[in-house]
């Protein structure tokens, strides 16, 4: 199986040459990679802790849970230089489910305000979902790649439909402000009341989900 550059690393075509890439230092993405599943660690915890402590936790918060440590969970295989166990369509069919499950839960709650507000709302996760099929299919990867093990590096400069891409690049810097101001609020205590913690987490992940994209594009 061939490597490629990691998602993370930056990289253009030298002139003359068709596939020559200039990466930038591997340290980064293990850096981005080691956040992210802290990340992903951090929501699987709270998933613990309300098995314990249920009272206060209805299901919209498990689904949160559970969308970020996938989502967590996948950006970290992006960032990571070594690739992943798992094959692109399994990712991509991870994320339509997710991407469903939220845009079906907004247009369902109509007018109502979200359950979660400091989580971010419905639509805010189901356009999320949208960024990583994004991510996972606007690059062009060979049959190969679509059959193995999801392997680093989809091609930096390719990626379809580009306007998109820095639409979702814009989406995640609106999301991020918003989020830095809620991570800088006063909260509850403990693992399920800190809203800071959650919406420091979160502002990691718009921030990261960002410059994937337009590391891409």
């Amino acid at each position: 199986m061939s490597r490629r550059a990691p998602a993370c690393s930056a990289s253009r075509l030298r002139p003359g040459s068709r596939d020559s890439r200039v990466a930038a230092p591997e340290w980064l993405g293990w850096v981005l990679t080691l956040a992210f599943l802290g990340i992903a660690g951090y929501s699987v915890a709270r998933l613990v802790a309300a098995g314990r402590f249920p009272s206060g936790y209805h299901g919209c918060h498990r689904a949160v849970d559970v969308a970020h440590t996938a989502m967590a969970a996948g950006m970290a295989v992006m960032c990571s230089p070594v690739g992943g166990p798992l094959p692109m369509a399994g990712w991509q069919t991870v994320f339509v489910l997710v991407t469903g499950w939220f845009l079906a839960s907004w247009l369902l709650a109509g007018d109502r305000p979200p359950p979660v507000g400091w989580h971010g709302s419905d639509l805010h996760h189901a356009v999320a979902g949208l960024a990583m099929l994004y991510m996972l299919t606007a690059v062009p990867h060979s049959a190969h790649a679509m059959s193995s093990a999801w392997t680093p590096g989809p091609h930096t400069g390719q990626a379809a439909l580009p306007l998109l891409g820095w639409a979702f690049v814009a989406f995640f810097a609106v999301q991020a402000v918003r989020l830095g101001q809620v991570a800088l609020r006063r909260s509850g205590s403990g693992l399920l009341a800190d809203a800071r913690v959650a919406a420091g987490c979160q502002l990691v992940m718009a921030v990261g989900s960002g410059y994937l994209i337009a590391a891409m594009l």
